[in-house]
Parts: structure tokens; C-alpha cells; sequence
């Protein structure tokens, strides 16, 4: 006499349990994917106001610009070198001393055209000054110990990707800004950058932040406008922000890595 086996499977109420479960996984890795790019937006934001109340400070101790400083060797405990002397000429038309980083605007003036072996370099030097003035963290001395120019050495990384570089800016839009000339940051900025040699670009892609997490930054810290305020953002036209459509807000359907942001810090 054969004996019948019966195969066992999952009921349908097994399977929607497996299937909530499986959602729930799903959900809550996303949702903790959310909460720590919000918490490097936050982070970010911190870095950029900590930047800025670190020149204050120099300035008030020194009388001078991080970076611009012409007598830092004797002034500056841990320079000792006359590499660590801003230098006319470094980068392209910089002026020791004037009171400007670098030349101003965002071609030649350090805004992607610098290279570690420029020694007083015054767009790198003011990472040098602020770091042997003990009032940041997060980079060394490489700059005036002809070490890598690289994320963590001559320049801060930032939290949420990329890294910053300084230089002033003279109201010069920047690259996918159509406004009207003159409309561009201007005084002393940060700039937030895919790489220290990428410089300020508009090409599709390249950049640092989608245009959703460049948006919560502005919003946080200034009037949310990528072509307004004294935080604006530059990338690529009409995949970053809509400034050829003229309502001056930030394309946060697109995904992709479409933006930076320049930081007006002083002005």
C-alpha cells in the first residue's frame, strides 16, 4: 500500500508576514540612510560656521588674513619657514598683504589652479594659518612641508562629500548662474568642491551635492535662492537650478551629483 506525501509550503498568511517584514527591513534602512545625510548636512553647515569664526578670531589676534599674511614665519607659532609667508603672485595676481585671498573670482584665483608646490600659496596657507594658530582641525602643515595637496592635508574635507576651498570673490556669477553680472558672491568665500584641483564648474555630474541636499543647506543656513543670498550654488544649468527659467529654485527631482555651493563667510 502506497503512502501519500503531502508537500507543506507557506500560507498565504505566512507569506504576507514574510513580506512585512521584509518591507519593514527595506523602509528602516532607508529611513537611516535619510537621517545620516541629514546628519552630514548638519555637520557640514557646523564645519562652515566654524570657518568663519575661526577668521574672526585670527583676525582679531593677528590683525591680519589667514593666507594673505606676509610675516607669518615670525608671527605664527609652528610656521618658522618662509614658505609660510603669503607671496605676490601666488596664486596667479595675488598681492601679499592686500587683504584679498588669491585673485579674485573663480578662474585663476584658487579656485581649481593651485598646486602644492606653489609655496605661499595664499589660498592654501590660509588652512596652514588658521591649523598652526590652533583654531581648526582637520588638515596639517603639508602645504609648507611640500606634502600631498589632498583632502586632509592642505584642504578640510567636508562632511558630506567633497571639501572646501577659499578665495575671495569680486561679485563674478558663478559657473550656471545667469543673473545679471555683478550678482555673484562677493568678499571672502568658501567654496564646496568634488576635489582641491576640480575648481567651480558647471559640467553634469561632477560636483559634490545633488541638488536636494544643496537646497537643505541653503535653506538652513540662508534664504534657500541657488543664485541669491550669501550662500549660492553653481553647477550644471538646468540640472542643479533653474536660473535659465528665472524662478531661482533648485531642481530637487534630479538626482544626480549636479552642485556646489560657494559660502560667503566675509564681505
Amino acid at each position: 500500500m502506497k503512502t501519500l506525501e503531502t508537500q507543506k509550503g507557506f500560507t498565504l498568511v505566512e507569506l504576507a508576514i514574510v513580506m512585512t517584514i521584509i518591507g519593514l527591513l527595506i523602509g528602516g534602512i532607508l529611513k537611516g540612510q535619510e537621517l545620516m545625510q541629514n546628519a552630514r548636512v548638519t555637520s557640514t553647515i557646523a564645519q562652515v560656521r566654524a570657518y568663519e569664526a575661526a577668521v574672526t578670531t585670527f583676525n582679531d589676534k593677528y590683525s591680519a588674513t589667514p593666507g594673505d599674511m606676509t610675516n607669518a614665519q615670525t608671527r605664527i607659532p609652528g610656521c618658522g619657514v618662509a614658505a609660510c609667508d603669503a607671496a605676490n603672485g601666488q596664486p596667479a595676481n595675488a598681492v601679499a598683504g592686500d587683504g584679498l585671498l588669491g585673485d579674485p573670482g573663480w578662474g585663476a584665483g584658487g579656485f581649481g589652479t593651485q598646486t602644492a608646490g606653489a609655496a605661499g600659496n595664499e589660498t592654501m596657507l590660509f588652512w596652514t594659518h588658521l591649523l598652526l594658530s590652533d583654531l581648526i582641525a582637520g588638515v596639517t602643515n603639508a602645504h609648507v612641508t611640500g606634502g600631498p595637496m589632498q583632502w586632509g592635508e592642505t584642504h578640510p574635507a567636508a562632511k558630506i562629500g567633497g571639501g572646501f576651498v577659499v578665495g575671495f570673490g569680486d561679485g563674478t556669477i558663478t559657473p550656471g548662474h545667469t543673473g545679471a553680472a555683478g550678482t555673484g558672491p562677493a568678499g571672502m568665500v568658501l567654496a564646496l568642491v568634488q576635489a582641491p584641483n576640480a575648481g567651480l564648474t558647471n559640467a553634469g555630474g561632477t560636483q559634490p551635492l545633488t541638488p536636494t541636499r544643496a537646497a537643505q543647506i541653503d535653506r538652513k543656513m540662508d534664504d534657500g535662492r541657488p543664485i541669491g543670498g550669501y550662500v549660492q550654488a553653481y553647477g550644471s544649468t538646468n540640472n542643479c537650478f533653474d536660473a535659465v527659467g528665472g524662478t531661482d529654485t533648485y531642481l530637487e527631482s534630479i538626482t544626480s551629483n549636479d552642485c556646489g555651493l560657494v559660502f560667503r563667510i566675509q564681505g
